[in-house]
């Protein structure tokens, strides 16, 4: 890994550590956070992470417009396919029928990717960070964006995509893993890509 990725890792694991706390004044003010009518948005949290890890990526994109946040939690012993069953179940018990924006990062999204396969109907926008893949899955709609210094889920080959392996892939340079939940540059790719989904809908609906 580069130097300047070493840091900006170990700048990550610093506010991975510091969050857990900060999780518990989040849990007590997400009720008066929380508005009826905005589309949901579902964070995923990468294998052994928990809720509080992406507490920056939820503020951000409150303060891009997006107010209805939930966080799906997974325990680390199950199949891929058991934690996105249980992704369905939790968006349908949490939202109803209303479409979702998800946003998983490492496993996470791998999870959320599973379920916007299984379930296209449900997922109003699909954008992972770091998430592992294949180069032969089927993921039209997705916007991946990965570091191009990350030892733990190196970026694709582009060339070597199959047209709808991937949306759109986005590479940031100088950035490793856990910088990717924190790295500014992702994070305005995610609230551009919400922000974008949801001018369309309001488009076809006008």
């Amino acid at each position: 890994m580069k130097p300047q990725t070493i840091a900006s890792e170990i700048a990550a694991l610093g506010g991975l550590i510091a969050s857990y706390p900060l999780d518990w004044i989040s849990q007590r003010a997400e009720s008066r956070l929380w508005k009826a009518g905005s589309e949901p948005v579902i964070l995923i949290h990468g294998l052994g992470g928990s809720r509080s890890n992406l507490l920056g990526l939820a503020a951000y994109l409150r303060l891009a417009g997006f107010d209805n946040i939930a966080y799906f939690e997974y325990p680390r012993l199950q199949t891929l396919i058991e934690s996105a069953s249980q992704l369905r179940d939790f968006a349908r018990e949490r939202f109803g029928q209303a479409g979702v924006h998800l946003v998983g990062h490492s496993l996470g999204g791998t999870i959320a990717r599973f379920h916007a396969a299984a379930a296209p109907g449900q997922v109003r926008s699909l954008v992972t960070l770091g998430s592992p893949y294949s180069y032969a899955q089927w993921s039209p709609r997705e916007v991946a964006i990965f570091g191009d210094d990350d030892p733990i889920v190196p970026a694709p080959i582009v060339p070597m995509t199959a047209p709808s392996s991937f949306g759109r892939i986005e590479i940031l340079d100088n950035t490793g893993h856990l910088a990717l939940i924190y790295h500014p540059e992702a994070l305005r790719i995610v609230a551009t890509e919400l922000r974008a989904k949801r001018a369309r809908d309001e488009a076809r609906a006008a």
